[in-house]
């Protein structure tokens, strides 16, 4: 069995439903000089949009196999991966509990609003660094155990050597979608946290010969000790579950935090403005915290010269943080279109 028999021969769900499109962003590349596409991972069945779902559907066929009923997953109060991990639970008959960074708001909105709606146990555990978060989870694992509960804990970003294989067959179907616009991406850029998308991408992209620069925008901060050391694991590890011949090293992780601005969640130079071009030329949402910044430094490395198209914009969701009023003041008063409005 050659490398990619073994891929497509990982166990996994489906969740999604259908293959999202790739389509050509013609007037926001224009707007900027270089050739876009985008990758709409932003869109799917309801509550499972976002490039979580697709580690989730390796990542849950395993925690099934294994007698799971209740899953454990943690992140902030506006975490993508644990609204997937709720809509999921929902979809799949599990119990779910989210462990969740932040002070429980006033004003229960977006994801958060969505994990509560679908059915999840949150617990708030305010404001702590990544590693706090990974302990607390780890201790409401313990007592669920006590209890009787079949538990799968989730890691942050529902990231993991065999999560990150979701990604590696993501590659794969993005090269072919493209071979039908006869088109070749030249470079993939893609919002990134905690590395298990970054890491699929690039084991494609090493089964298929390394054609792709693929750059990840770093949107959160201090999540792991050493970032490039833990993506990498994330690759090598994924490897070796399907017995893939191929060498990886660091060389191979070219990720940035240029554009993390003041942090997760946080303001960063040009992010408004990027959320504001892409939405009114292509009618396309992406979200301050996520999708906005990589969307920002395409827009930035764009006007450098330092990227080459075909550009993949790999959208892997997140719109549901505009609707939060952090964000949405802010961005209702970056547009300045509207002080031209006459009631």
């Amino acid at each position: 069995m050659n490398n990619l028999e073994a891929l497509e021969n990982i166990p996994r769900l489906d969740l999604r439903g259908f293959t999202s499109p790739v389509q050509h962003l013609k007037k926001f590349s224009e707007a900027i000089g270089v050739e876009v596409w985008c990758k709409r991972d932003d869109i799917g069945s309801v509550g499972l949009a976002g490039n979580k779902v697709r580690k989730l559907e390796v990542e849950l066929a395993y925690a099934i196999s294994t007698g799971a009923t209740h899953l454990v997953a943690e992140g902030s109060r506006l975490s993508n991966a644990t609204r997937a991990v709720a809509a999921a639970s929902a979809l799949l008959g599990l119990k779910c509990t989210l462990i969740l960074s932040h002070e429980e708001p006033h004003e229960p909105v977006g994801n958060l609003m969505l994990d509560g709606l679908f059915g999840a146990n949150l617990e708030f555990v305010g404001d702590v660094s990544w590693q706090q978060l990974s302990m607390h989870a780890e201790a409401v694992v313990n007592k669920l155990k006590e209890v009787g509960e079949k538990v799968y804990r989730l890691p942050i970003g529902c990231a993991s050597e065999r999560s990150c294989l979701g990604f590696t067959l993501a590659y794969a179907e993005l090269q072919q979608q493209m071979k039908q616009h006869n088109r070749i991406a030249e470079t993939i850029i893609h919002a990134s946290s905690s590395g298990g998308t970054h890491a699929g991408l690039i084991l494609g992209n090493a089964l298929s010969g390394f054609k792709t620069n693929i750059k990840g925008i770093v949107v959160a901060e201090n999540v792991y000790p050493d970032i490039e050391k833990t993506y990498l694991s994330y690759a090598q590890g994924a490897a070796k579950i399907i017995n893939a011949n191929v060498e990886l090293s660091h060389q191979h992780i070219n990720i940035t935090q240029d554009y993390l601005g003041e942090g997760y969640g946080l303001f960063s130079e040009g992010i408004y403005e990027a959320i504001d071009l892409l939405a009114t030329k292509e009618g396309l949402l992406v979200d301050p915290v996520y999708s906005g910044k990589a969307v920002a430094a395409i827009i930035d490395l764009a006007s450098k010269r330092e990227i080459k198209g075909p550009v993949v914009f790999w959208h892997t969701g997140g719109y549901h943080a505009l609707f939060d009023p952090t964000y949405a003041k802010r961005i209702w008063g970056s547009i300045s279109r509207l002080s031209k409005i006459n009631l």
